[in-house]
């Protein structure tokens, strides 16, 4: 095993084991060692590729877009760019009115800086690790987050059975009924398992792929493969992908289970369209369905139901009015936002909602979030990013055989992305640090360069 794997998989470790990495003392060394990964990494290999250079001026933009709501420019300048932001810094910012130089366009610099510093760090391991990472580093960081989250898993169930108030046994969150495992809020441990959960599921598919490629036709030999050494992994693997989907369940979460819904639905229409013989298709689609009915089942069918039948469903949980308030808020800074990371210090002036009850400094919805902090400025970019990223994957497919582990791996990774993806509708999963690693770690996974250089002709033929 490489030190690159070694080194993401103590990233994710890290990032997953300390609250998400939530808190300065965890976050600033988790940032402070993807730097030095994501840099030694990229270095580690010369020479460039079409696909990457296109990737990495996406995100160079984005990080100079974030970096523009940090310059200074005049106080007439911000009027005339963005004239919101002038009313809430003769609120916001002491000394403000009387300033005759320079400002930025972020209304709490200090906190964009923290997120431009962010974003930097993440670009760079994304860059670092899709340029560096191998097949054989893809098979073992898939097998690395099968058993982490085997840990997490038990770590959730066995404390929401002996649950206390304490995290751990001895840290007590301000939210402590919305906990499970190490994480303080439920959503972000679902957030994380509803990574996870599909790559090691595509990991669970390339193993199936590759130990019956020499089986011979018929049931008897195929039933007889399960009994050998080879299986015995695949079995395990298995039991992992059960034991996370559980603990998912068991949290409760409506944006979380949604999630799972729909990375076990992605995961069998790639099996029962790319697994090349019935048998496997049976296997694999046959399992994920019992998966779903185990997790559901264990969980109680009638306690999903009453959950999404309960009270604060058809609003999801309040969440209409967050939206409303914060699509305003983007309409009141179109071009530039109120800068990214500054979401909390807006809602001080802008939420109308609950004002009485709670300050809500997360919009739960990071794509509204992102609108009202970047403006046109960011969010332009930020969309260059995804069509750079969906280009490149697609051009990553085209090249890998779907007999190899190396695609089942990556089918994974871009379901997990596609589960995240879905559940940052309704939360904000991906503003803990430690879930921010781990999505990029999946991001690196579906574009890291490959070296088979094939593209998919037919499927072979089934036995």
């Amino acid at each position: 095993m490489s030190w690159r794997v070694t080194a993401t998989l103590l990233l994710t470790t890290w990032g997953a084991l300390t609250f998400g990495a939530v808190y300065p003392w965890a976050f600033l060394p988790l940032f402070a060692a993807s730097a030095a990964v994501g840099g030694t990494t990229f270095l580690q290999r010369k020479g460039t590729r079409k696909t990457e250079m296109l990737l990495a001026a996406a995100l160079a933009l984005l990080v100079a877009a974030v970096g523009l709501q940090l310059v200074p420019v005049s106080v007439s300048s911000i009027r005339w760019i963005s004239p919101e932001t002038d009313v809430v810094l003769r609120r916001y910012a002491v000394g403000y009115p009387a300033l005759r130089e320079a400002y930025p366009l972020s209304i709490e610099p200090r906190a964009t800086m923290l997120g431009l510093a962010a974003a930097g760090v993440l670009s760079v391991l994304l860059l670092g690790l899709a340029r560096a990472l191998t097949r054989d580093d893809t098979l073992h960081i898939a097998r690395g987050v099968a058993v982490l989250g085997v840990v997490l898993a038990v770590a959730g169930i066995v404390q929401k059975a002996m649950w206390n108030g304490k995290i751990y046994g001895f840290w007590t969150p301000i939210d402590a009924g919305d906990s499970f495992g190490p994480f303080v809020n439920r959503n972000h441990f679902a957030g994380w398992m509803l990574m996870a959960l599909p790559l090691a599921v595509g990991y669970f598919c390339a193993r199936v792929a590759r130990g019956m490629r020499q089986v011979k036709p018929g049931w008897r030999n195929r039933l007889v493969w399960f009994s050998s050494a080879d299986a015995s992994e695949t079995i395990l693997v298995g039991f992992a992908v059960l034991l996370m989907a559980l603990a998912l369940t068991l949290t409760m979460s409506r944006s979380g289970m949604l999630g799972l819904l729909a990375a076990l639905v992605i995961s069998g229409w790639f099996v029962a369209r790319r697994q090349a013989t019935g048998s496997r298709r049976a296997i694999v689609t046959g399992y994920l369905i019992f998966v779903a009915l185990v997790a559901a089942g264990w969980t109680g069918f009638d306690r999903i139901a009453a959950r999404f039948a309960g009270n604060g469903t058809a609003d999801i949980g309040g969440r209409f009015g967050i939206w409303g308030d914060t699509w305003r808020l983007a309409g009141r800074f179109p071009l530039a936002g109120t800068g990214l990371n500054t979401y909390g210090a807006a809602t001080i002036f802008y939420q109308t909602v609950e004002r009485e009850k709670a300050h809500f400094a997360e919009a739960h919805n990071d794509y509204l979030q992102l609108l009202a902090e970047g403006g046109a400025l960011v969010c332009i970019p930020a969309a260059l990013v995804v069509l750079a990223f969906a280009w490149t994957v697609h051009r990553r497919f085209r090249e890998v055989s779907v007999e190899s582990s190396d695609y089942w791996i990556r089918i994974g990774a871009v379901t997990g992305i596609l589960a995240i993806a879905l559940q940052e509708i309704s939360d904000f999963s991906l503003q803990m640090p430690g879930n921010a690693v781990f999505f990029v770690v999946l991001l690196a996974i579906a574009v890291r360069s490959s070296s088979e250089g094939r593209r998919i002709h037919s499927r072979p033929r089934e036995h």
